[in-house]
């Protein structure tokens, strides 16, 4: 969403200093908690921060309208990118993951179990 904000000043021609930039990065850490699990939530928060630069209006959120949902798309992958390195990191820190079955598991891939009913009865194998 900060890039968002940088891609309208460039859009508009504006020239935003280093103090707006940060200013921007600083409300943005707040105002877009919960936005990646939210669809349009980005958008949002990014309307709510605009208004803390001055340089930029505010009518050219209508400018990244179009691309919303891809935005949105990119934010989730994102998120759980960086929720499972993180989980990845905690747990390596903390001594949690067993590195020789991980090791193995990840080295077979993905092997899909396909649970079979007993003739009729509505019960899985």
């Amino acid at each position: 969403m900060t890039m968002s904000v940088l891609f309208l000043a460039h859009a508009f021609n504006v020239q935003l200093t280093i103090w707006h930039q940060l200013s921007v990065l600083f409300v943005m850490l707040f105002t877009s908690k919960g936005a990646a699990g939210v669809t349009g939530g980005g958008f949002i928060a990014l309307a709510a921060t605009l208004p803390v630069v001055d340089a930029v209006p505010v009518a050219g959120i209508a400018l990244l309208l179009g691309v919303d949902r891809f935005m949105t798309e990119i934010r989730a992958a994102t998120n759980l990118t960086s929720n499972i390195i993180a989980t990845l990191v905690v747990g390596r820190w903390a001594g949690g993951i067993d590195t020789p079955t991980a090791k193995a598991e990840m080295s077979t891939g993905f092997t899909e179990i396909i649970a079979v009913s007993d003739e009729g009865t509505g019960h899985t194998a």
